[in-house]
């Protein structure tokens, strides 16, 4: 029987988030045909042989390595049966009436490549998941800190529509690839991910082309999932900041040309420079100064093509 809702999650290391996000997605059952698919990138902590004793019902592929989010998602979106595909990361819980209430949205309007619910934190507060395509300006906002300080500001906030309350968006340029419902019909018209992507920018890079070929992303707040966020990353947060950096660098070469991508060069090692005579020149922070150290080479060397 083909499912109403494939599902694709990516996981590394997430053991137990998955668990969490397994058993929610096991409640939602009985009211949805269901197909999940979960990668695991190598996590090398007994996950796989867990989702074989526990989780029979999920399609699992196991990769010997870890290939990075956006192979992985690929790989997932390739098993995928279902017209619609939710992009689910490991530390989401859903509920059926959000996912219905997803499906409902896409099926309304065909000119969508995908909807996004709301994103709640622990806290139960509504995070900033999605947003304005990315400009110098934003970035420098960003990577200075002023728009993680000032999340509500119009000026600072830019990026993720500061100045906007969440609940009063409908159609956006990106949303949070952490939960995002894909119409199978826009993303085979489009292609997967970019696979010179790790990690970080793949989605906002997805919305871009979904935005050139003429579809459209809609955000749906009734729609609520509880997202704890970046897990994955714990166990490696020097190597995700170096991942960002670098996706950074090559999304403006990608869709603004060289010469936006040397601004952006620029632009995030004059940050990281600051950041690095703010934690150097501290006795309880100088070890801390490393990961920027290690910055400035990830930009420099960051992909041109």
């Amino acid at each position: 029987m083909t499912p109403g809702l494939s599902v694709v999650i990516v996981s590394y290391r997430s053991r137990g988030p998955l668990a969490r996000c397994l058993e929610s997605l096991a409640a939602c059952r009985t009211a949805l045909p269901l197909q999940v698919v979960v990668v695991d990138n190598a996590s090398g902590d007994g996950t796989l042989e867990w989702l074989a004793q526990g989780w029979p019902w999920v399609e699992v592929v196991a990769n010997a390595e870890n290939l990075g989010f956006t192979r992985g998602v690929n790989q997932g979106f390739a098993r995928a049966r279902a017209d619609r595909i939710l992009m689910l990361n490991p530390d989401c819980e859903v509920n059926a009436a959000a996912l219905v209430r997803l499906m409902a949205a896409l099926d309304a309007d065909p000119g969508l490549a995908g909807v996004a619910p709301a994103l709640l934190d622990s806290d139960g507060l509504v995070a900033r998941s999605c947003g304005r395509f990315p400009g110098l300006w934003t970035l420098l906002c960003d990577h200075l800190g002023l728009a993680q300080r000032f999340p509500g500001s119009p000026l600072f906030g830019r990026y993720k529509y500061g100045g906007r309350v969440m609940e009063s968006l409908v159609r956006v340029a990106w949303a949070s690839g952490a939960a995002l419902l894909v119409a199978r019909a826009a993303w085979e018209r489009l292609g997967g991910l970019d696979e010179r992507i790790f990690m970080y920018m793949e989605e906002v890079d997805w919305c871009r082309r979904a935005a050139a070929a003429g579809y459209g992303v809609r955000f749906v707040p009734e729609a609520r999932i509880l997202h704890v966020g970046r897990q994955s990353a714990r166990h490696a947060p020097g190597a995700s900041y170096l991942h960002n950096l670098r996706s950074r660098v090559y999304y403006f070469r990608k869709h603004h040309g060289p010469v936006a991508a040397l601004a952006v060069k620029g632009v995030l090692c004059a940050s990281l420079a600051l950041k690095w005579c703010l934690t150097a020149t501290r006795r309880a922070t100088r070890p801390g100064a490393t990961i920027y150290r290690a910055g400035f080479e990830a930009v420099w060397s960051a992909s041109w093509r």
